[in-house]
């Protein structure tokens, strides 16, 4: 005589956000509403209810799920009952250890209303956690396309904006905090860092970014934190590619769908729109900014007090290492004293000529030269801007520039196929589920799709990949372009001036010909290198 069975019942209910947003009639009211009508109809008896509202079904760290689980090592309920297994969760290998290993060790029994537990539950658990994939590509995808168009997904506004009352996806100035944000580029520009700028900030009683927010909406900040500047904050604005008026979206995101937790994301994969918004800062004062940036090399003094014009750009073309500048003092025959400022090899200077010759270059010779050099280009320029672009960028792309047109055109194709593909799939498993086709039609035709999908997201990573090879190419060589040709009539050269343009000067040791010395540079520009291979002249 088989043994009679004491039913200790716990419910288990759970609601996710998606279930809402599909429409599905599956509310928390709805199944414990079904699921005690079903215990009192069998005459069981009903220990708790455990419900997670506004849960994934790939979050197995639900509290209510967790309090359960418990219940059941305790002996406190000997029975689950759910509606179907999508609520106990979309992790088909999680699941499937849950009903098949972790509850019959426990003498616990798992009863799905609307399923039965047979040979099929590996399938059903694997379908639902295709489901909550499907759902997080989509909603991804959403993301992206949004991203793309241009619009602003962030909750809070960038310190500096606010989010237009008529569109919260459009970024306007805030009038009130913007000047703030050009003082912090103006002090960056002077020379200070972003510390000395933070603490001159808090001098100032400057109110930050945090406490400026909770001010606009009149609530008080609910944070501990220090309502003071620091320097991280300074940087982050500093860095800040939105107060140029461009927008940067998908520096972060989830590991997958199963792991909800936040990484960083490599730069190729971020998304970034240009103009989609009024800049706060130029472009002028963004890139002198940012040359002081990139550059972490610090010239030593001189013993007046100043700094040698070059100092840090120059480069041995032999050795590599740093030119060293020095001052030579000389008196005229008037008394009055002359200086003659010139740069060596660093090498030559600290192990003599055995170690590398001397690569010796006069001060005003260099002017003269990189002066020269500036201006040729800023005029061929605006001679033939079209051509003189195209050839750069050609150069530093690893692409031809006229495959761009044909990727382009090919990845809209790739998209758009995806997103068809992505609805045939979805109708499938509405079929599915309502019974219109059979089981073993819905399988090779989801093997099918999902297969051609696999192809084309692959042939999207390819195409993306060439096209951020071209891009860079492109905007950095205009960049260079729109910068250079403002100096087309340059006739005194700065500090601030060649930090701007230039990343490195190389200088080749002087030869002489028909008994006059001549020494070679190499002029290196930010954003685009050495231009002379790649401009026939």
């Amino acid at each position: 005589m088989a043994k009679y069975k004491e039913y200790k019942v716990g419910i288990y209910a759970r609601l996710s956000k998606e279930d809402t947003r599909s429409g599905e009639s599956v509310s928390i009211e709805n199944q414990k509403l079904l699921l005690t009508k079903h215990v009192d109809e069998m005459g069981w008896e009903l220990r708790d209810i455990y419900q997670d509202d506004g849960f994934s079904g790939t979050n197995q760290n639900r509290p209510e799920f967790q309090r359960m689980i418990a219940d059941v090592k305790s002996g406190f309920i000997n029975t689950i009952l759910i509606k179907d297994l999508s609520r106990l969760g979309r992790n088909y290998l999680e699941v499937g250890n849950l009903a098949e290993v972790f509850l019959p060790e426990h003498g616990c029994e798992l009863i799905s209303l609307n399923e039965k537990l047979d040979d099929m539950m590996v399938f059903r658990n694997w379908f639902n956690e295709q489901h909550s994939k499907t759902t997080s590509l989509k909603v991804r995808s959403a993301k992206r396309i949004s991203a793309q168009s241009g619009k602003f997904l962030g909750p809070f506004a960038p310190f500096g904006y606010q989010k237009d009352p008529q569109n919260r996806h459009k970024l306007v100035v805030d009038e009130n905090a913007a000047p703030i944000v050009r003082r912090i580029f103006q002090m960056r520009l002077s020379g200070l860092g972003f510390r000395a700028i933070a603490i001159q900030l808090n001098e100032d009683e400057v109110i930050c970014p945090r406490e400026y927010y909770y001010q606009q909406k009149g609530s008080k900040n609910p944070l501990r934190s220090r309502k003071i500047w620091g320097e991280t904050t300074v940087k982050d604005i500093i860095k800040n590619e939105v107060y140029l008026g461009h927008l940067v979206s998908g520096k972060t995101g989830t590991v997958s769908y199963k792991n909800q937790k936040l990484v960083k994301k490599d730069a190729e994969d971020w998304v970034r729109v240009e103009n989609t918004h009024t800049p706060i800062v130029d472009c002028e004062t963004w890139n002198r900014v940012h040359s002081y940036v990139h550059r972490n090399y610090k010239p030593r003094k001189r013993r007046d007090g100043g700094t040698n014009l070059f100092a840090g750009l120059l480069y041995c073309a032999d050795c590599g290492f740093r030119l060293r500048g020095h001052v030579e003092r000389r008196e005229r025959r008037d008394g009055s004293e002359y200086r003659y400022s010139s740069y060596m090899c660093g090498t030559y200077g600290n192990n003599g000529k055995k170690a590398c010759t001397c690569h010796g270059i006069g001060e005003k010779a260099l002017v003269e030269l990189v002066t020269e050099h500036i201006r040729k280009y800023a005029l061929m320029l605006t001679l033939d801007e079209t051509r003189i672009i195209k050839s750069i960028a050609s150069q530093r792309s690893s692409a031809t520039l006229s495959y761009q047109g044909a990727y382009e055109s090919e990845l809209a194709s790739h998209r758009k196929q995806l997103e068809k593909l992505d609805f045939l799939i979805e109708n499938l498993c509405a079929d599915k589920a309502s019974g219109v086709i059979p089981e073993s039609l819905f399988k090779r035709q989801i093997l099918r799709h999902e297969q051609e999908r696999g192809e084309r997201s692959e042939a999207v990573l390819l195409l993306e990949k060439r096209l951020k090879e071209i891009k860079p190419a492109i905007e950095e060589t205009d960049i260079w372009g729109r910068l250079i040709k403002r100096y087309a009539e340059i006739d005194t050269l700065d500090k601030e001036t060649l930090l701007l343009l230039i990343d490195k000067i190389i200088v080749n040791e002087a030869k002489v010909v028909d008994g006059k010395r001549i020494c070679d540079i190499q002029v290196v520009y930010n954003y685009v290198g050495d231009v002379d291979g790649a401009v026939a002249v």
